[in-house]
């Protein structure tokens, strides 16, 4: 089964949309519990590690950005460079394969380490 480059491209930038929104979200959460006591213990409430869940935080908030930069990329490759009009969509699940891994794999071994 095939699918158009531009099509792709499109399905990148979706997925740039989609891991930039994540990083938002963890960096706001971090963003949080370095704020006031209050909204401090608001999020945090009794957390028996609270240190190595904003630790997980940060090293997710980091994974979202460097797929946020890839996708972008690919959007652009895709978009503008790449001439060939048909791609196979295993070239999709390929992607989204990566993108769970990568962030399975950062989560395990944050509470492997803990």
């Amino acid at each position: 089964m095939y699918i158009t480059s531009i099509s792709l491209s499109y399905v990148f930038l979706g997925a740039a949309i989609i891991a930039c929104c994540f990083f938002v979200y963890f960096k706001t959460l971090i963003i949080k519990i370095s704020g006031t006591k209050e909204i401090k213990d608001e999020v945090l409430g009794k957390m028996k590690e609270p240190e190595a869940w904003r630790n997980k935080n940060n090293k997710m908030s980091y994974v979202s950005l460097f797929w946020t930069v890839i996708s972008l990329l690919l959007f652009i490759y895709l978009k503008f460079f790449y001439t060939i009009s048909l791609v196979s969509i295993f070239y999709i699940f390929a992607y989204i394969a990566l993108i769970v891994i990568t962030a399975s794999l950062t989560g395990m071994r944050n509470t492997a380490s803990n």
